[in-house]
């Protein structure tokens, strides 16, 4: 079962858990002795509890840091063209 199911977070109240919100997407990393580093995508402006729950989870890679590089430098580029 993923670390950042609901059940998790009630059985380990206490885990090291980083939440990131990117526009309505959060972002949230558990760095565990036991289970590695993982991360979960949920869906930030959720109205309800259920749907607020993971919508994708998985261990980060060794270069995930370069890919999300790649995109932010991407989303960089196209945020250049938006007006405020």
């Amino acid at each position: 079962m993923s670390g950042h199911s609901l059940q998790s977070k009630r059985r380990h109240p206490d885990a090291q858990r980083e939440m990131f919100q990117v526009a309505h997407v959060t972002f949230e990393i558990i760095d565990s002795p036991k289970h590695g580093v993982t991360f979960a995508l949920i869906a930030g402006d959720a109205v309800t509890a259920k749907d607020r729950r993971p919508l994708f989870s998985g261990h980060v890679t060794k270069n995930m840091h370069e890919e999300l590089r790649d995109l932010a430098f991407r989303l960089r580029q196209l945020s250049d063209k938006i007006e405020d």
